[in-house]
């Protein structure tokens, strides 16, 4: 009987879990399941989730052609940290006689009061409309009687007169989806580009035609194109470290006009080729126009500095002119603003006009130099698949010289030269030549940035340590350093620096090349540190400064790659010496962890001569940049990291 009881309750026990995680999944209807449920079961640390989303955008006979969106969304609100998602915004595009607009806008808070599910519809007059700027406005709301476990539905139409703007579907979102879905139904009149964005696969696409779906005055008509994508299980997109713009990664579809067929015979195409862009670019007041501009900079140079010849040397020397005497707005504007007249008047510009004045000099002087259109990280890729003239918000300069080649920018006092700005490395830009036409070229730092701390310590008969530390910085490493600690003079710097290091007595500091870029950034100091002695042990801690005192990495799933941006490296090393009357009782042991693929390394090694251990710890990181399945191998690689840095001690004990 006891046995028969145990597998009732187990039966039962299995069957509630099982309804725990059975949420409606397959529409707006809201179950006793969707409110009772009071967790996530694929993600336990989601504070808010999709259970259903669904979305519609097609073209109607006798709507004013316009393009119509149905959206509609249940959404699960787990605990007071998902409050946030109660509050929908609604953005709506608007030019200067045609603006989109949204109707039938429905919404309601369900919430589980004494066993019954009751409905609190939002009221019209909780519903704002806001002014984002010149192009955009907000409707905004926020669901009433909100508590932890609500689950929250709504519903619109979105109407829009903009069908070059067709809507895309994202996917993805900073909260994890049960089910997503989208239909399309494009006419075929309308020709697209559609592209998948992100590494996360669509569970089921049907595609099918509709004959005659759209039909106009005068007996034209056309056929559609229906595309119904579903994705299922979708994780939330969390940003962390060491990631450029968040739409190179988030799944999503996006759909872009390419060509309209009128029912008349007309064509218009709005996608082009390279060549009829080179074109355009080539009369664009901003670009071409100003880069023609070269006569303006003839007497710009000092006599001295135009009379060296035509070397690496007078190459540096006009970079640093520029940079030294020019000054950056900090606005890019490129296709907006930008005329290097002005900026050789001013004395200030914009991106364009600051790096056109360099380009123009440099071949005013018949270096030989090309502009260089680029998107930054924060906004995201341009894409390769055809031209977007509007994905692109930067302008740098390519010197060829002597066999090489070097990337410049002159918005930067603090760059070397050959090195361009961190928001600048975002993989590759489109050279302009336009007597041969653009092409993509790679923007990669090709050489490793390194930070080298070196430090002699001595264990005195007082159980202090007495030390002196130097530490250079190459690459992009030294930039940040200028640019974060000299903005505010050296004297600035200096207290930084003391301040940085107050918990080992820092003093006689001092910083060598803050103005010579050539030149690795450099800083050394003395110092007084502590000891930690237990009974007869003495434990010293041989890193006054670590390189890493956390992992960077939390997520436990991370969908899109890690950047660094560059290829970096960091070396530790450490000279310990102590008295006579002392000996070393433990020293680390030699180790190192290496990232398939030589992709890099961490290692920590020790060397003992007598009263004297020499430790060396280095870190290296091969590429700038790891795909995704790289994410676990360097979650884990930095979690060694930490663990060497921070555990690492030596223990010594006197022996007379």
């Amino acid at each position: 009987m006891l046995r028969n009881s145990f597998l009732f309750y187990f039966l039962f026990f299995s069957l509630s879990i099982a309804a725990q995680q059975n949420y409606n999944s397959k529409n707006l209807v809201v179950s006793a399941a969707d409110v009772e449920n009071k967790k996530y079961p694929k993600d336990s640390t989601a504070n808010a989730f999709y259970i259903f989303e669904k979305g519609y955008s097609r073209v109607e006979n006798g709507r004013n052609y316009n393009l119509l969106t149905d959206y509609e969304a249940k959404i699960k609100i787990l605990n007071e940290r998902g409050y946030k998602k109660a509050t929908i915004e609604i953005l709506l595009y608007k030019d200067k006689d045609r603006k989109e607009r949204v109707k039938d806008l429905i919404a309601y808070t369900h919430t589980l009061e004494n066993g019954k599910i009751v409905k609190t519809k939002l009221e019209e007059k909780n519903i704002y409309t806001e002014k984002y700027d010149k192009n955009f406005s907000i409707i905004k709301f926020t669901f009433p009687k909100l508590k932890a476990g609500s689950v929250l539905t709504y519903k619109y139409q979105l109407e829009s007169p903009f069908m070059y703007k067709f809507n895309g579907w994202n996917f993805q979102d900073d909260i994890p989806k049960i089910h997503s879905e989208f239909k399309a139904d494009l006419p075929g009149n309308y020709i697209y580009n559609v592209r998948l964005v992100g590494p996360l696969k669509i569970n089921s696409r049907d595609e099918k035609l509709i004959k005659q779906c759209l039909k106009v005055p005068g007996g034209g008509h056309s056929d559609c194109s229906r595309n119904v994508y579903v994705m299922k299980d979708i994780p939330a997109f969390i940003t962390e470290k060491y990631m450029t713009a968040k739409e190179n990664y988030l799944s999503r579809i996006d759909y872009e006009l390419k060509e309209y067929k009128g029912f008349d015979g007309s064509n218009k195409k709005y996608t082009e080729t390279w060549k009829s862009v080179d074109n355009k670019l080539k009369k664009e007041p901003t670009i071409g126009i100003q880069l023609k501009k070269v006569g303006a900079t003839k007497d710009l140079l000092p006599n001295d500095l135009q009379a060296l010849p035509n070397d690496l040397k007078k190459a540096k020397a006009i970079y640093q002119f520029i940079t030294k005497n020019y000054t950056w707005n900090k606005k890019n504007d490129i296709f907006r603003l930008g005329n290097i007249k002005e900026v050789i008047q001013n004395k200030v510009g914009n991106v364009s006009g600051i790096n056109i004045l360099l380009h123009n000099t440099l071949k005013q002087q018949r270096f030989e130099v090309f502009p260089v259109l680029l998107s930054t990280r924060d906004n995201g890729y341009a894409t390769k698949l055809h031209p977007v003239i509007a994905d692109f918000n930067y302008l740098i300069v390519q010197l060829r010289l002597e066999g090489k080649t070097y990337l410049l920018d002159a918005t930067e006092k603090f760059l070397a030269f050959g090195e361009v700005p961190f928001r600048c490395l975002n993989q590759y830009g489109r050279l302009l030549d336009f007597s041969k036409g653009s092409k993509w070229v790679e923007i990669q730092p090709q050489r490793h940035s390194t930070c080298f701390f070196k430090e002699k310590l001595t264990l005195n008969d007082d159980l202090t340590i007495v030390g002196n530390s130097t530490r250079a910085y190459f690459g992009y490493h030294a930039s940040r350093k200028r640019k974060n600690d000299l903005q505010k003079g050296i004297e600035n710097a200096l207290a930084k620096l003391k301040k940085r290091h107050q918990n080992i007595n820092a003093s006689n500091i001092n910083i060598k090349n803050q103005n010579n870029t050539e030149k690795p950034y450099q800083e050394n100091f003395d110092f007084v540190n502590g000891i930690e002695k237990i009974e007869d042990l003495i434990y010293i801690s041989p890193f006054t400064e670590v390189f890493f005192s956390e992992n960077p990495f939390k997520l436990n799933e991370r969908t899109f790659p890690v950047d660094f941006g560059f290829k970096d490296s960091y070396s530790y090393q450490v000279s310990i010496d102590i008295p006579e009357n002392y000996e070393f009782v433990d020293i680390p042991k030699n180790v190192a962890y290496a990232i398939p693929n030589k992709m890099g390394m961490v290692s920590i090694n020790s060397q003992k001569n007598g009263k004297n251990l020499i430790l060396n710890h280095r870190i290296l990181f091969n590429s700038p940049y790891y795909p995704i399945e790289y994410y676990s191998i360097l979650k884990e690689f930095f979690n060694l990291i930490v663990k060497i840095e921070k555990d690492t001690v030596i223990t010594v004990k006197k022996i007379s």
